[in-house]
């Protein structure tokens, strides 16, 4: 070879190789990683780690979607005990597996699905009727299609939590275990919630507050009272007119019966009167001592006999 010739295949060969070692390399793709994925989750599989190898395999389909991947995933989620997932998704490879037109993978999906089915643990939600509206389901936090009520629903063995609401009701709260080959039965009553009015009624009045009407009954008392001792007052008034005029008070002297019958009549009247009159102070001033009614304290009036006569008692709860 001429050495101008061989100098010049020489430089284009430096050239190359220093192109090729200065290029990036191209990333991965999305096909490549899944792939990756599915290699690694299969063999994962062959050893019986399912928890690690099912991520493996959702991260792959949803990379790079594919008939065998979602058979494999379904397979999979089998393995790891999630039937009822194992058993939609399943559905799913066999209708894709008809589509690609690939018998042996059908085959596979309707041969596990004919398997599980006798397996799976279902949920029976059921709500009394007539439904109120704006009813809520929810199955361990999700959202469900009220069309699920009545319909033994396959799930995944383990814990559930079903919740059942609507609104002016309380929310009702179901929680237990699924096992598998087993129903689960819910029933679930409304009930309406105890700070909500019924439907078509408004409150319009408000409760009175604690000790308004003990309040108010102990100072209308009074004043009935003292009404009753100004009656008295008058009648004993009328009375003492009336035996003024048949009796003689300095000598307590009365000429007739009537005359004595009139100073009983008085001096009754007004014993009544100064009674009256002293029931209304008490009244009144238990009535004011309780104030307003807005306070939590509450009081009680009480009458009890006692050993030569009675008792009035008067006591404050705080």
């Amino acid at each position: 070879m001429a050495p101008r010739r061989l100098v010049g295949t020489l430089a284009v060969g430096a050239v190359c190789l220093l192109a090729s070692r200065s290029a990036p390399a191209a990333p991965l793709t999305d096909e490549q990683v899944a792939q990756s994925l599915f290699e690694t989750a299969r063999a994962l599989m062959d050893r019986g780690d399912y928890a690690k190898a099912c991520p493996m395999l959702v991260e792959s389909q949803r990379l790079d979607p594919g008939g065998g991947t979602l058979l494999n995933v379904a397979l999979c989620h089998e393995g790891e005990g999630k039937l009822a997932t194992a058993y939609f998704e399943l559905s799913q490879a066999a209708t894709q597996a008809v589509k690609d037109g690939r018998k042996d993978r059908e085959d596979i999906a309707r041969e596990r699905l004919a398997a599980l089915s006798p397996r799976l643990p279902r949920l029976l939600v059921r709500v009394t009727e007539p439904y109120p509206d704006g009813l809520a389901v929810q199955i361990d936090g999700a959202p469900a299609n009220v069309a699920i009520l009545g319909v033994a629903t396959p799930v995944d063995p383990g814990t559930h939590v079903v919740e059942v609401s609507a609104p002016g009701y309380e929310t009702s709260r179901w929680e237990g275990e699924s096992s598998p080959s087993v129903t689960s039965e819910v029933t679930v009553t409304l009930r309406p919630a105890k700070s909500a009015a019924p439907p078509g009624f408004a409150s319009a009045v408000e409760p009175p507050k604690r000790g308004t009407s003990t309040r108010t009954y102990l100072l209308l008392g009074a004043g009935g009272l003292a009404l009753g001792s100004v009656v008295f007052f008058a009648l004993s008034t009328a009375a003492r007119s009336s035996a003024l005029e048949k009796c003689i008070p300095d000598r307590n002297f009365c000429s007739d019966d009537d005359g004595v019958g009139a100073v009983g009549r008085a001096r009754g009247f007004a014993w009544a009167s100064i009674g009256a009159l002293g029931a209304a102070a008490v009244l009144g001033g238990v009535g004011l001592f309780m104030g307003d009614g807005t306070s939590t304290s509450a009081a009680s009036l009480s009458a009890r006999p006692v050993a030569g006569g009675g008792a009035l008692s008067f006591q404050r709860h705080f």
